[in-house]
């Protein structure tokens, strides 16, 4: 694996915009959309010593007749995880 580029804050308001979008497209590929009453995302990086860490915190509120598991949720997360590893790796990585 390459090494990480230096970042920017610039490049850090990026990457946690491009997160989100990220997750709510896991997150709307995994969950049925109408039993979503609403998506709250908490994004927060952390950058220091040329290390990125990115912990997510998702909210969300279901239609009170929605069957959706929180381990739904979880594997949702897990594969927006993946996708922005590759994400990182394409576009951040010297």
């Amino acid at each position: 694996m390459s090494k990480l580029k230096v970042l920017t804050q610039d490049d850090l308001a990026t990457i946690s915009d491009d997160f989100g979008e990220i997750l709510e497209q896991e997150i709307s590929k995994a969950l049925p959309s109408k039993e979503i009453e609403d998506l709250d995302l908490d994004i927060l990086l952390s950058y220091e010593n040329s290390q990125l860490d990115v912990d997510v915190d998702v909210g969300v509120s279901f239609d009170e007749l929605s069957e959706i598991t929180q381990d739904q949720i979880a594997k949702a997360i897990d594969e927006a995880y993946l996708r922005f590893d590759s994400y990182i790796d394409d576009n951040f990585r010297v």
